[in-house]
This record gives structure tokens, sequence and C-alpha cells, in this order.
């Protein structure tokens, strides 16, 4: 009966490597040695795979950090952008503000408010809904501009309607003949029947009679287009300006003309001088006012 071999702690273990054309190399490791072996080439192994993810985690934080920076540029490029047309829409909103203003002024000195009122309550609200503070956490700066711009947004259509509204209200009424023709306030003569000046019986007065210094100057009553300018028989030298909605207005016995037809006027601005000229007793304007061709009472429009 063969006795079996015993294994001791010290039985070796062979390696064999083969070189082509140099034959075969045995090496010969105790148990101990080839375990230690093992070991180092794992724990290589462990630092190698070990390495290799430290490095991807590294490639992929480098990735993220680069994505980060692309879309904080075009963040800021994009924040930028709004800040600048932001700054923008304040100049505008700035501009058409204080035009609103003036206009608001100037009717309110003609003893007008605003005819829609409702827009114009809106429009003044929106410039008292300033607020501000710390900040909110988690709020981004490109938030706020966004909501700064939206608020400006509403700001402005608000004004620009409003605005729309004031000039329409505005040009309407600067085309009704209220304003005083001359910087003489005395009146010589009323408008409807009187007794002729040169003594001829009783006679009806289209218009009022209003004295002052020769050469003085007269002014139109409104806005409008100059349809005459031209000797009229007794009217003497003679204007007359349509005003659009019916109004029309006569200017007569001037000492001269200073428009000429098709001419567009302002309201208040000079278009001839006080005279003597035609069927008249001395130096005086004659103004008349005409409502869709008939001649009406000036005094019930203009501000005496």
């Amino acid at each position: 009966m063969e006795q079996q071999e015993k294994h001791t702690p010290n039985q070796e273990y062979c390696f064999a490597i083969a070189r082509p054309g140099k034959g075969t190399r045995v090496f010969r490791l105790k148990k101990q040695a080839a375990l230690a072996l093992c070991v180092a080439v794992l724990v290589l192994l462990g630092g190698f795979a070990k390495f290799a993810y430290v490095a991807y985690c590294a490639k992929q934080e480098q990735q993220e950090l680069l994505t980060y920076r692309a879309q904080y540029a075009r963040q800021e490029e994009k924040l930028q952008a709004l800040l600048a047309e932001n700054e923008k829409i304040q100049k505008s909103l700035a501009q058409v503000a204080s035009l609103e203003a003036e206009v608001r002024r100037t009717l309110a000195q003609d003893g007008e408010s605003v005819s829609r009122g409702n827009i114009d309550r809106k429009s003044r609200e929106s410039d008292l809904r300033g607020q501000g503070g710390p900040g909110k956490f988690g709020l981004q700066n490109l938030d706020v501009v966004a909501m700064q711009q939206k608020n400006l947004a509403e700001r402005i259509a608000f004004k620009n309607e409003n605005l729309g509204n004031m000039l329409e209200q505005l040009e309407q009424k600067s085309s009704v003949p209220n304003l005083w023709p001359t910087d003489s306030g005395e009146l010589t003569s009323r408008y409807g029947y009187r007794s002729d000046p040169f003594g001829y019986g009783t006679v009806y007065h289209d218009g009022i009679d209003i004295s002052g210094s020769y050469g003085a100057p007269v002014y139109a009553a409104a806005a409008g287009d100059v349809e005459e300018a031209c000797w009229n028989g007794g009217y003497g030298r003679y204007i007359k300006i349509s005003h659009g909605n019916g109004y029309e207005t006569a200017y007569a016995h001037l000492s001269s003309i200073d428009v000429h037809v098709g001419r567009q006027v302002k309201k208040g601005e000079i278009i001839g001088y006080l005279g003597n000229s035609g069927y008249s007793t001395g130096p005086h304007l004659h103004f008349e006012v005409l409502v869709y061709g008939r001649t009406t009472d000036p005094l019930k429009l203009l501000n005496y």
C-alpha cells in the first residue's frame, strides 16, 4: 500500500514561463511567497481600479464644471441683455411719464380732468408699486430682472394708453374756440340785435366787438386750418379758420394779416393784428364763432 505524500506548510509552487526560442523557465515559490504575491497582485489591481475610478470621477467633475461654466456664461449674457433692455424701457417710461404729467397739468389748467379715469387711475397706481428688501432665498438675479421687465412693460402699456387718451382729449379741446382772441378785454358790442354803428337803424350783429390798440396782436381762438385770408367787403381785412368738429371762427377789421390760406395754426398763435379796416368806426376786432355754418354767441365758448 502506497504511502500518501504529506504536504508541509513549506510546500512549493512551480510557475513555468515559455519563452519562444529560449526554452521554458521555471520559477519555484513557496506557499507563503505565492500567497504574498497573490495579495500583492490583488492590491495592485485594486489600486489601479481605484485610480481609474478617481480619474473617471475627476473627468466627470471637470466636464460638469465646463458645462456649468458654459451655462453660467449663457445666463450671464442673457442677464446683461435683460438689464440693457430694462434700462431702455426705463428711459422710455421716464419720457412717457413726463409727457403724461405735462398733458395732465395742461388739462388741469383748463379745468379739465382726464376723461377716461379708469386707465388714468391704473397708470397712477402702477407708479406706486415699488417694493423691495434683502431678497428671497433661491431667487436668481435673472428671475428678478425678468419680473422687473414684466412690471415695466405693464407700466409703459398703461401710460401709453393713458397718454393717447389724454392727447386725443387735448386735441379735441384745442379745436374748441374758447381762447380770448386779443389782449384787450374791452367788449364794445355783443352778439345779436343792436343799433347800426353808423346810425342806419337796427341790425343783427353776428359776432362780438372787442376794442383795443391799433396793431395789437390777434390770436387764433383754437387750432385749425386757415380757410380765408383776404379783404372781405365790410369786414375789411378778414381771416376765417376751420377748427374741425363743425367749428369755425372769423376775425375782421384787421390792420394786417399774418397767415395764408391752407396754413395750419395752433391755439393762441398770432394770425394778424387789430385794426380799423372795412365798415368800422375805430380800432377793434370783430370776432365770430360758427357751428356747422351758423353763427353763435362767442361768449358761450370764450373764457371771458
